[in-house]
């Protein structure tokens, strides 16, 4: 039906042109009947007029049009012109022909104002091609993904850079969703998910779930301790709202660029695949497991080092008319098509959402990131001794590293934190005990890591209580403080920005 509307459009313009070439030459041989030369007003008017008035090509052919047929009137039709007369029209209908083009250049600069380039030329949310090699504040052109992909809304950590591609393929409307998900995390982490919801209400069950795994990592839950609570969250969704026909697969994992470390855990999820900087493309040894909703057994995390610039590549893969993952030939796909070397993490991304498209019924949303690590102009980490003496160590290791960095205004608030986190960790808890401060986008974080799983909770002391007052300082101090665990232990940490010190008689 399109194909016969724009036939038919153009059936119409064409005859329209060849009735006003026929004017055209009218009006002109009865101006100039005789051999005299007289002034063609429809041949110097209408080619301005109609690029005032029709679109740019069109009037670029009115132009061409009358400017050919006078020059073939005048130089065939009418005899007895003179050279000079002839010259004096077709000079006309040019000078007519340019003004037309300075019209049409005018009119396309004032459609086009500087609000409306600025908007074409804002960025999406993810890293273009060439993007890494431009100032950082200076817009440039992102092209627009193929029909039929999209690209995800992330957010950009400066510890990672992220693109996110996901395409939707055929099938029941809303059987099925994707989403993709950066959330930082404490201590300059970040933590990265790839979910996908198959069966009835998936748009709305995959929303819910997306706001769980926001929730659950704020926690600082690890990976597989993140899933058993999400799996947790879909019982309970299918038990309020949704049949139990419903399933979900999620992949989280969490990068650690001080550590350059990234724990991962998946759900009924493919196993992701890594580019090292030297080119070697792997895929990740993820245990298997079934998806959410489908298991009653716990889920294994698995640790891998990502050396600076690496690229980390995680997806999820729905066949539309099933609702399962389709994985058998993922990875030798994913791999013979992250082998060939791209110019831009956009590119890779496309390319792997390319090679897992290899049946057109299929759903596939892919995650390419970048990582960075921090370095010791920006972390600095210290083992402490299970001592009450090691509190004046770890002050005058804050002391000293914080002049080195020129943030000496700073010291006096960090060190009263630092005090107060190493003194509850050596009361309280029981070695290894390590110190890590990380100044990232602006702020300071002080980190304590302790061999205990034990929490530990604010409270307010009393007027002649001797202790209990350290949270309490910490929390007054820092804008954000909190406590995540591990396989080892724990680690409390407190973020504050650099400034003129305000808390010092605190102390």
């Amino acid at each position: 039906m399109t194909t016969m509307t724009v036939t038919r459009r153009n059936g119409w313009l064409c005859a329209l042109l060849i009735v006003y070439l026929g004017a055209s030459c009218t009006v002109q041989l009865q101006d100039s009947a005789g051999g005299l030369v007289r002034w063609s007003g429809f041949s110097v008017v209408v080619p301005v007029t109609a690029a005032a008035l029709l679109p740019v090509r069109r009037s670029l052919i009115i132009g061409i049009s009358t400017l050919a047929t006078t020059i073939a009137t005048y130089g065939f039709a009418i005899h007895g012109v003179s050279a000079g007369g002839r010259t004096v029209v077709i000079t006309a209908v040019t000078l007519s022909f340019a003004l037309g083009l300075v019209v049409c250049w005018a009119r396309e600069q004032l459609l086009h104002t500087p609000a409306t380039a600025t908007r074409d030329r804002t960025s999406l949310p993810h890293p273009a091609c060439g993007q890494a090699d431009s100032a950082p504040d200076t817009p440039r052109a992102v092209p627009a993904p193929p029909p039929g992909i999209l690209s995800a809304a992330l957010p950009q950590p400066a510890v990672v850079e992220l693109v996110g591609h996901y395409r939707t393929g055929s099938g029941r409307l809303g059987m099925r969703a994707h989403w993709l998900d950066a959330i930082p995390l404490s201590g300059a982490r970040v933590g990265l998910v790839a979910g996908a919801v198959a069966g009835p209400g998936a748009d709305a069950t995959a929303s819910e779930l997306r706001t769980a795994v926001r929730t659950l990592a704020d926690v600082d839950l690890q990976p597989e301790e993140l899933l058993t609570h999400l799996d947790d969250v879909l019982a309970g969704l299918r038990f309020d709202t949704r049949p139990s026909t419903v399933s979900a697969q999620c992949l989280y994992a969490v990068y650690d660029p001080a550590s350059s470390r990234c724990t991962l855990a998946g759900a009924g999820s493919p196993s992701p695949a890594v580019i090292t900087p030297d080119g070697t493309v792997t895929v990740i040894d993820l245990p298997e497991s079934p998806p959410l909703g489908h298991t009653d057994l716990t889920f294994e995390a698995t640790e891998i080092d990502l050396p600076e610039g690496s690229l980390l590549l995680v997806y999820t893969h729905t066949d539309t008319n099933t609702g399962t993952s389709a994985h058998e030939a993922d990875g030798e796909e994913l791999l013979s098509a992250l082998a060939r070397p791209q110019p831009c993490l956009d590119a890779t991304c496309r390319s792997a959402l390319d090679a897992l498209l290899h049946a057109p019924h299929n759903q596939v949303s892919v995650l390419a990131v970048r990582t960075h690590a921090l370095d010791t102009h920006t972390v600095a980490t210290w083992d402490l001794p299970a001592d009450p003496a090691a509190v004046s160590h770890a002050r005058t290791h804050i002391a000293d590293k914080l002049t080195a960095w020129g943030l000496t205004d700073a010291a006096p608030t960090t060190e009263l934190i630092v005090s107060e986190l190493v003194t509850n960790a050596i009361r309280h808890a029981q070695p290894p005990i390590q110190l890590r401060l990380i100044h990232h986008a602006g702020s300071l974080v002080c980190e304590v890591a302790d061999g205990s799983s034990t929490s530990p909770h604010l409270r307010r002391a009393r007027t002649f209580d001797e202790n209990g007052r350290g949270l309490f300082i910490v929390a007054q101090l820092a804008e954000r403080w909190g406590t995540r665990h591990n396989h080892h232990g724990k680690t409390i940490w407190a973020e504050h920005t650099p400034g003129p010190d305000r808390h010092t008689t605190t102390a």
